[in-house]
């Protein structure tokens, strides 16, 4: 069963320093369902560090039911469309978060 820290243990092994290489960006995730809690990532320069608990000053903010937010990455469903039809909740800066999808290589 996927935890918080499997998926902050996935986006270390899938971040690509190449594709965020001039990158800067504090993205903060809240979980509720299956999994609660608050976890963030922070990519400056092609760095990525990620860390459980609120983020002092995130870029783009989500909330999301855990179990619906690894079928988005596991690209079951459409993050944009899920988004779109109020399936989850993000603030801040969305084009950053809506980008930093392409900062991770996830098999298709």
């Amino acid at each position: 069963m996927p935890t918080i820290e499997s998926y902050l243990r996935s986006m270390e092994r899938t971040f690509s320093r190449e594709r965020a290489r001039d990158k800067c960006a504090a993205l903060q995730y809240t979980f509720t369902g299956s999994q609660r809690g608050v976890c963030h990532a922070v990519i400056e320069n092609g760095a990525l560090c990620v860390g459980m608990g609120p983020h002092p000053a995130p870029t783009a903010s989500v909330t999301c039911d855990f179990d619906l937010w690894m079928r988005i990455m596991a690209y079951e469903l459409d993050g944009l469309l899920a988004y779109q039809d109020g399936l989850f909740s993000a603030d801040g800066d969305i084009e950053t978060l809506l980008e930093s999808d392409s900062w991770f290589v996830r098999a298709v």
